[in-house]
C-alpha cells in the first residue's frame, strides 16, 4: 500500500517545519510506503529550504517538491493529486501536526475495510498559541477548523457533518469519478474565500462514494493568536458569504427564491439574528451575541459579492472589511 501526503503551503515555513517534523516522528507500518509532497504555492520565505532539509535526512519516506504558480490552495492541491501514483491520497494543511499513530490508523482502516470504504476523515483538535477567550465557542464553527464528533464511528452522508478537506484520506480512484477541487474557490494568499470542500463533498456523496468518520485518526491544528479575535471572526463570516455567492454563481448551489440575487431566507435569518445579537449583548451573553452575528455577516458578504463588488461603494466597503484581518494580526 502506498500513500501520498500532499501539503499545500504558502509563506508558512516555520509551521511547515513542525508539520514535516510530526510526519518524520510518526510510526510507519512495514507494508506502507509514504511519499510526502510539498506544493509550494508562490512562497517568498524559506519554504523550499525547509523541504530540502527534511528530504536530505535519512528515513523511510519519499520526498517530492512541486511548485504551483497559480495562486490558491485548490490549485496547489490539484497539482499534488495529478502527480500522485499512490493508492491513497491525503491532504494535510501546513499548520497541522499528525499524531504518532496516524499512518497506522490509515493503514489498518484501508487494509481491513478497503472493500467497503473510499475515504476516511478524522478529528481535528486545536493547538492553541494562546489561551482561548471565554467567548471562543462560536469560532469553533469553521474559524479554527475544529472537527471532533466523539468516540463513535459513523458513515458520512448528506445529513452528517462535512468532511474536512484539511484532514482526509481518499483512494486515488475517487478523483477519477469525482474530479478535482474547484479552483475558483479556496483560500488564495490572504483571501479567506473558501467552500471548495463543500463543492467537493457534495460531488463525493452524490457519486455514491462511502466514507467513515474515524475517531482514532487525529491531528492537531495550530490556532494563532490573531484568529482568536472578534474582528477576524467577522471577516471570516463575511468571506464565507462571498464564498456562498461564488458557489451559487458557479454551481447553482441555492435553489431558494431570491431577492436581489440573495436567498430570501437569508434576509429573514439576518434580521432575526440581529435582534438576537442585540438582546444577547444587553443580557451580557458575549458568546451568544457573537454567534448571532454569524448570519448577519454571511448575508452581508453574499449581498456585497452579488450586488456591490464592482461598484465604488462596494470597493470602499471591501477596504474597510479587509482592514479587520490586518488589525487582528497585529
Amino acid at each position: 500500500m502506498k500513500i501520498n501526503v500532499i501539503i499545500p503551503t504558502y509563506n508558512r515555513a516555520n509551521l511547515l517545519r513542525e508539520t514535516l517534523q510530526s510526519i518524520k516522528d510518526s510510526r510507519l507500518p512495514d507494508d506502507l510506503k509514504v511519499t510526502v509532497t510539498v506544493v509550494n504555492n508562490n512562497s517568498t520565505d524559506e519554504t523550499e529550504k525547509v523541504f530540502r532539509d527534511f528530504a536530505a535526512e535519512p528515513g523511510n519516506f519519499e520526498w517530492l517538491y512541486l511548485f504551483e504558480k497559480k495562486q490558491g490552495r485548490s490549485a496547489a492541491v490539484n497539482l499534488g493529486i495529478s502527480q500522485s501514483d499512490a493508492d491513497l491520497v491525503s491532504m494535510v494543511d501546513d499548520d497541522i501536526q499528525i499524531t504518532k499513530d496516524w499512518f497506522e490508523v490509515i493503514y489498518a482502516m484501508f487494509r481491513n475495510r478497503g472493500n467497503e470504504i473510499d475515504f476516511i476523515g478524522g478529528r481535528v483538535l486545536p493547538n492553541w498559541e494562546v489561551e482561548p477567550p471565554s467567548w471562543v465557542e462560536p469560532l469553533k464553527r469553521g474559524v479554527i477548523s475544529l472537527r471532533d464528533y466523539g468516540e463513535d464511528e459513523w458513515f458520512y452522508s448528506k445529513e452528517t457533518p462535512m468532511l474536512s478537506g484539511g484532514h482526509a484520506v481518499f483512494k486515488t480512484s475517487v478523483y477519477k469519478t469525482v474530479g478535482l477541487y474547484p479552483e475558483e474557490l479556496g483560500t488564495t494568499g490572504r483571501s479567506l474565500i473558501s467552500c471548495e470542500d463543500d463543492v467537493f463533498y457534495e460531488r463525493l456523496i452524490g457519486s455514491g462514494k462511502r466514507g467513515v468518520y474515524c475517531p482514532d485518526l487525529k491531528v492537531f491544528h495550530f490556532v494563532p493568536k490573531y484568529r482568536l479575535s472578534k474582528s477576524y471572526y467577522r471577516q471570516w463570516c463575511f468571506s464565507a458569504g462571498m464564498s456562498w455567492h461564488l458557489m451559487d454563481q458557479n454551481y447553482g448551489h441555492f435553489t431558494a427564491t431570491k431577492l436581489l440575487g440573495v436567498p430570501r431566507y437569508l434576509y429573514r435569518d439576518a434580521l432575526l439574528d440581529l435582534l438576537q445579537a442585540f438582546w444577547n449583548r444587553l443580557t451580557g451573553n458575549e458568546s451568544g451575541s457573537l454567534e448571532a452575528e454569524r448570519t448577519i455577516w454571511i448575508f452581508a458578504g453574499f449581498f456585497y459579492s452579488r450586488n456591490l463588488r464592482e461598484t465604488m461603494v462596494g470597493k470602499m466597503l471591501k477596504r474597510v472589511v479587509d482592514r479587520t484581518i490586518t488589525i487582528a494580526e497585529r
